[in-house]
């Protein structure tokens, strides 16, 4: 009998706890998405920054070599709540000291996506949704007058 009573107030302090974890609030939302070329290939290195239309609130992730990221909020929650958002993808490659076949940072994002006013991204977060955000990195389109030589 005492093993039954044992087992039961194990059982109960692990359900609490779980519950009390789980009400911490530290996951909100849709929580990972990942950043890729339109080539298929990852961006492999950089941040990602949403902005929520409504308030203006933000949301940042490192980018993982994979293109992975996972959302976080300046207090540390983890996801995207429902939402219209404008992103920014941020890179900075340090390479001018390296030969070019050194360079091991894959494509590199042109800088039209770190700015807000030039990206054109924008993401829908709807209610529930789990399907990961995805976002594609289109290359530098070339000006007509700009020719190589």
């Amino acid at each position: 009998m005492r093993d039954v009573v044992a087992k039961w107030r194990i059982a109960s302090f692990i359900a609490v706890q779980l519950v009390a974890v789980a009400g911490c609030g530290k996951f909100s939302g849709l929580t990972e998405g990942i950043v890729k070329f339109d080539d298929g290939s990852p961006v492999t290195s950089g941040s990602i920054e949403f902005r929520r239309v409504t308030d203006k609130k933000r949301f940042a992730s490192r980018i993982a070599a994979d293109g992975s990221f996972q959302p976080t909020s300046l207090d540390g929650t983890i996801g995207l709540p429902a939402g219209t958002y404008e992103v920014v993808v941020v890179q900075i490659v340090l390479t001018e000291d390296l030969a070019i076949e050194a360079h091991t940072h894959g494509h590199t994002v042109p800088r039209r996506y770190a700015d807000y006013y030039t990206s054109d991204l924008s993401v829908e977060v709807f209610e529930n949704q789990v399907e990961p955000i995805k976002i594609v990195i289109e290359p530098e389109t070339r000006h007509p007058d700009n020719r190589d030589s």
